[in-house]
């Protein structure tokens, strides 16, 4: 994953603590469009509580790519559109991240789904920023994101890549999921054939990337 604004390379309890004191700042003053993914993770760090610091520290850095693409071209500064906006965030991160990463996301979606629509809306923006499309599939969303990667990951600076079709895609997003959710065991299975290499010079990046890497299905 590339580093995210300010967030890499810094200690989490110290980021933690910069997000907060700028959030509490911020509360009454009205804030630029180039600052909403910093004022965002303020507020998530103030309002949410995960079950541990490896799926705290991974929802934040989610949040920060979520939130960086909000600022891009193909988002309209003030009406986001909440499923494309995943979607673009998950493509850009892509095969960076192992699959560990994914399972996290999926298994938090409805708490971060409700701080994003809860959080979005209130914004101090001089304009108000409306959310579309919020009924998130996100099952659906990652299995495809899983199947790319795979194929990324498998293929990668060979011929065989351009070959790979949308059928391809759409049947092994399929078989990752089981009775209308994701089967974490099966993917794991699939990724076994592609084992992700943590190969990063940030050491609070490198740490995070490792400690995602050794859970296993049953974990998540």
């Amino acid at each position: 994953m590339v580093k995210q604004g300010h967030y890499a390379g810094v200690s989490t309890n110290k980021k933690s603590r910069q997000l907060k004191q700028r959030a509490q700042r911020q509360v009454n003053a009205e804030i630029d469009l180039s600052e909403v993914a910093d004022f965002l993770q303020g507020r998530y760090v103030l309002t949410q509580h995960a079950t541990s610091a490896l799926v705290d520290e991974t929802m934040q850095r989610f949040l920060a790519e979520w939130g960086q693409q909000t600022t891009t071209s193909t988002v309209d500064s003030n009406l986001w559109d909440m499923d494309k906006i995943t979607i673009q965030t998950l493509a850009r991160i892509a095969s960076k991240v192992p699959w560990q990463f994914y399972a996290i996301i999926v298994g938090q979606w409805s708490k971060f789904s409700h701080f994003i629509i809860k959080e979005v809306p209130a914004l101090p923006t001089k304009n108000a920023v409306r959310l579309t499309s919020k009924d998130v599939d996100i099952t659906s969303v990652v299995s495809q994101q899983l199947s790319v990667n795979w194929y990324l990951s498998r293929f990668a600076g060979t011929s065989q890549l351009a070959t790979v079709t949308n059928a391809n895609i759409q049947d092994l997003s399929k078989s990752f999921i089981s009775h209308g959710a994701l089967d974490w065991q099966n993917v794991a299975v699939v990724y076994s054939t592609t084992p992700f290499t943590v190969d990063v010079d940030d050491t609070q990046l490198k740490q995070w990337l490792q400690s995602l890497v050794a859970l296993s299905p049953e974990q998540l």
